[in-house]
């Protein structure tokens, strides 16, 4: 018997986490019962070159996995086949005789995009934004990003359709968002807000929220992140969909608190306030409880 700990968008470069600071949070997850931990992406923008240290050091205290999320992605060439140890991609992990983790990337068909009416707009629009707009215009790949979306669903319905031979239990564990219940559109009332309902087509795929409905006999939980909205569980098609991401540091209510409490506007800028930002960070560590409350899912198996 174990406790699966699941959490995404840890983002370890942009949040300042050094490695001291990994240990803790491995620290605080398995002092919640954990003992075993998955990150569902993002961990940092140069996994190429620090993400190995970073998964031997959260593996240092309690054992580790993880796929990737787009940031992950941005330097690398080997985003479905990376030889990373603890990279899990369409690799089921067998948590006991009953119970399977399966984690996959994901990625997006645009199926989530809404023009000012609600409509659908056309692909070639959505792209349009995406690379005039959205980090992952620097992640290369090989093929459209419908073209990966739908063959992940087909991957993802052929291992599904196993499991539900098997009569296992499976919890889905993947980076970009499957449910449309889950994001936020701007009323388009100007350019920036019509942008926005667009890029909502790059967050995730209706396809593969669609696969994972289809086998609710089978798939009991879906833990995702990507959208940086700590919107904890809704259960959709008698499956629970779990968003629960770390996210950045300016987002989370411990920090939004923290400038309220020394009189700073939100958009405090710590990088120009140096001082200000090591205080920061010295409350930030001697808080975890704070800044990982309703971060990470846990599941027994």
């Amino acid at each position: 018997m174990g406790k699966l700990a699941i959490i995404s968008d840890i983002h370890v470069d942009i949040n300042k986490f050094t490695l001291h600071d990994l240990i803790e949070i491995g620290s605080y997850i398995k002092d919640n019962g954990a003992t075993r931990l998955h990150i569902a992406g993002d961990i940092t923008n140069h996994f190429h070159r620090e993400g190995n240290e970073i998964i031997q050091t959260l593996n240092s205290v309690i054992p580790t996995t993880f796929n990737f999320g787009n940031h992950d992605m941005l330097d690398t060439n080997s985003i479905e086949n990376n030889q990373t140890p603890g990279f899990l991609n369409f690799e089921p992990l067998p948590l006991n005789s009953d119970t399977v983790l399966l984690p996959f990337n994901g990625w997006y068909d645009y199926g989530f995009a809404k023009g000012e009416t609600n409509e659908q707009p056309a692909n070639e629009i959505v792209a349009n934004y995406k690379n005039k707009y959205w980090i992952d215009k620097f992640i290369k790949r090989s093929e459209s990003d419908p073209i990966i979306s739908k063959k992940q669903a087909q991957h993802l319905a052929g291992l599904l359709d196993s499991f539900r031979k098997q009569d296992k239990r499976v919890i889905i564990a993947t980076h970009f968002v499957p449910r449309q219940e889950f994001i936020m559109y701007p009323t388009p009332f100007n350019r920036k807000a019509v942008t926005w309902r667009a890029l909502g087509g790059v967050l995730g795929s209706k396809e593969i929220g669609d696969v994972i409905s289809d086998y609710s006999d089978t798939v009991t939980d879906v833990v995702f992140g990507h959208i940086h909205a700590r919107d904890g569980v809704k259960k959709i098609n008698n499956v629970n969909w779990h968003c629960r991401p770390i996210g950045y540091r300016y987002e989370w209510q411990f920090t939004k608190k923290w400038l309220s409490d020394y009189d700073k506007p939100q958009n405090f800028h710590f990088a120009k306030h140096p001082d200000q930002q090591s205080k920061f960070l010295d409350d930030m560590r001697c808080n975890w409880d704070q800044v990982l409350d309703n971060a990470f899912t846990l599941f027994d198996y």
